[in-house]
């Protein structure tokens, strides 16, 4: 059923013959909007910090299958996947897991977390909806929310005026998708937009997506690394007051995939996640009063996965667990403008807060003891001021965290404030230099803290929980330089570029610890179980990340090239070892030609990902290659409102495995869309 609706909305998408394809700008994104880095719109390639943008013509045109195919392109951002989960694990700069990176759905926060032989701390979302993904790296965005010292990931889904063009009070958008190669499949989606007033807008959009088992580079069987996924999205938009915005948006999704054949660690499962998003947000904005810009927002999330053994012997045969995290947060800020003699002000303060409660039940496994059930709760409040005088921006904030944390009779508090400051001098017209000392606090999970029992056989070591563990803190130097020029070599060119360089020292830094002899058995459920070893989770003391990352591109509407990409450092300088979390270096090189009025675009990119065998001695198994990627791409716009493409993914048919995935990635990909929108 699901393959004949998507090949439906393929068919529709060529019948329409009219839909708003937009231009696949490979060259220029900086000149994108962000808000992480100060909660205040600035284009990108401006902002005081290393911050990176991508569009929806980007993700729509490229097609991809799973969100870390945009994140892993950008300089010091990997994400972490399994083939047969579909869940992201988000690192920034060498550091993830655990809410060390903020992700964000529409404001909402995705704190997901459950313990096994993968990411501690991953998020599921369908890229079909996907507006802008907003990305600042490092605790300079510490204003945006508690926790993030790696940085923040702010995903925006579409809204009505995405679909609609302006006259229009009706709109109907369709994208599909063939996939061949190596892995073979459909994805399809669909969204219709109304605005039957200027102070009235609304949409809904439904995403179907199904793919097989896929190939690697050597032509081998990827067991369980087929998925199936259906999606939806609704939101509404109204003005109920001049200068007044309600919006109002609930995000549902479903994933079905199994997992654990290709794993000798674990049983097989069959799973089922499903993900909520509500988000309610009011706005006010009156250009003839600086002194109000203000947003209020208020949001749920949750996430279940439920699990059914597919593989044993009674009574784990049949088995069944479940693993489900409801996050609740509010959300208020405001920005003051004004001006002191030649000086011009921003002045931004706010307050936010969220609630993590965990329910992990698992009636015959251990499950519920090393993901152990439990609630948290963390909030805070800034105060940031942006300054601009001639050639001189000065931005300076402070930020006061706090959390509490219970479960298992164990609780856990703790509070902090952290500063940040931002000098910017722009010298010459296009060229801006800046540095920064900024800093961020990360309360510990309720896993980290609480974790305990013993684990599964076959392994002997028992999970010892750590109410004294104290909250991370992140300090770090950032020194970069921004460009952007136009009209540079020919008219209408344009050149765009970030350059930065950081240091991050990450006080008190919480790394799982192994010691050995064990604690004396105590799990009631295992009565006979006795460990010969523990594991916990403590403060190493100190972990120091440096490194450095650029993105530049040149547009000559002709033609446009683009080059990213980032070098990251980890030690923890207790042992002097490496850390586990740091991803190889990778540079990226784009180029494209645009022909018969910018109506074809074809383009090509060259991945280059070094090894990664910079790793402790415990941790050598988890050793990565280096390897080179070509992807090629094509699209051509039939009408000014129709668009047709083709993605050609790892041409070379190459077999590689990214750094920490549970498995070989595919071989050579082929995807052929269309994309088309019907309006009135």
């Amino acid at each position: 059923m699901r393959r004949l609706f998507v090949g439906a909305v393929s068919l529709g998408a060529l019948a329409l013959g009219a839909g708003a394809a937009g231009a696949q700008d490979e060259g220029v994104t900086l000149d994108a909007i962000t808000v992480t880095a100060t909660k205040d719109e600035t284009r990108a390639v401006d902002a005081l910090s290393a911050t990176s943008v991508v569009t929806r013509d980007e993700i729509r045109t490229r097609s991809v299958q799973r969100i870390g195919t945009i994140l892993n392109t950008l300089p010091n951002v990997a994400t972490q996947e399994n083939p047969d989960d579909p869940a992201t694990a988000v690192n920034i700069r060498g550091l993830q897991d655990f809410g060390r990176v903020a992700v964000t759905v529409d404001g909402a926060r995705q704190n997901f977390q459950r313990s096994g032989h993968n990411a501690d701390g991953a998020f599921f979302l369908d890229p079909a909806f996907v507006r802008v993904i907003d990305i600042t790296r490092g605790p300079v965005a510490n204003v945006y929310g508690s926790g993030a010292i790696g940085g923040v990931v702010s995903f925006q889904t579409v809204d009505p005026d995405d679909v609609l063009v302006p006259g229009e009070r009706l709109a109907l958008s369709l994208d599909s998708t063939f996939v061949m190669g190596s892995q073979t499949g459909l994805m399809g989606s669909g969204i219709a937009a109304m605005r039957p007033t200027e102070a009235f807008g609304a949409l809904v959009g439904l995403s179907l997506r199904t793919l097989d088992d896929y190939d690697d580079g050597d032509g081998a069987l990827v067991s369980d690394s087929g998925q199936e996924l259906v999606s939806g999205l609704g939101k509404v938009v109204f003005e109920p007051a001049p200068f007044h915005e309600v919006e109002l948006s609930a995000q549902l999704q479903r994933f079905d995939f199994a997992n654990g054949l290709g794993n000798a660690r674990e049983p097989r499962r069959d799973n089922e996640v499903v993900t909520e998003t509500y988000v309610g947000r009011w706005s006010f904005a009156d250009p003839g009063n600086p002194w109000v810009d203000a947003t209020v927002q208020a949001w749920s999330t949750r996430t279940r996965t439920d699990q059914v053994q597919t593989t044993g012997t009674p009574p784990s045969l049949g088995a069944e667990r479940s693993f489900e995290i409801v996050t609740t947060g509010v959300d208020a800020f405001n920005t003051s403008r004004f001006d002191v003699g030649p000086v011009a002000f921003a002045l931004t303060y706010g307050v936010d807060a969220f609630r993590d409660e965990v329910t992990v039940r698992d009636p015959i496994g251990s499950a519920d003891l090393y993901t152990p059930s439990g609630e948290r709760t963390v909030w805070g409040g800034f105060v940031q001021s942006q300054a601009s005088w001639g050639m001189l921006d000065l931005v300076g904030a402070v930020r006061f965290d706090a959390y509490e944390l219970s479960g298992g009779g164990l609780t856990s508090q703790g509070d902090r404030v952290s500063p940040k400051l931002t000098i910017g001098l722009r010298p010459i017209e296009g060229l801006q230099i800046y540095g920064t000392y900024a800093e961020g606090y990360r309360a510990p999970s309720v896993t980290e803290t609480l974790v305990a029992g013993v684990h599964p056989f076959p392994a002997s070591f028992s999970f010892i929980p750590n109410p004294n563990l104290r909250p991370e803190v992140g300090k770090t130097l950032e020194a970069g330089v921004n460009l952007s020029f136009d009209d540079l070599f020919v008219t209408g060119d344009r050149l765009r570029g970030k350059v930065s360089v950081f240091r991050n020292d990450v006080d008190d830094y919480i790394e799982s610890i192994y010691s050995d002899p064990g604690q004396p058995c105590g799990n009631p459920r295992f009565p006979a179980a006795c460990a010969d070893a523990s594991f916990r989770y403590d403060n190493i003391a100190r972990a120091r990340l440096t490194g450095a990352e650029m993105e530049l591109a040149y547009d000559a509407r002709r033609w446009f090239a683009s080059v990213s990409g980032g070098i990251t450092r980890g030690d923890n300088r207790v042992t002097d070892e490496p850390l586990t979390s740091i991803y190889p270096d990778q540079l990226t090189l784009g180029a494209g030609l645009r022909f018969l009025e910018e109506k074809l675009t074809l383009g090509g990119r060259v991945t280059f990902v070094g090894a990664q065998d910079r790793l402790p001695l415990a941790s050598a198994s988890l050793e990565s290659d280096a390897y080179t990627l070509v992807d090629l791409y094509g699209s051509y716009d039939i009408t000014p409102d129709a668009r047709a493409y083709v993605t050609l993914e790892n041409v070379g048919d190459v077999q590689y495995r990214r750094f920490r995935d549970g498995a070989d990635s595919p071989g050579f990909v082929a995807k052929v869309g269309f994309q088309a929108r019907l309006g009135m």
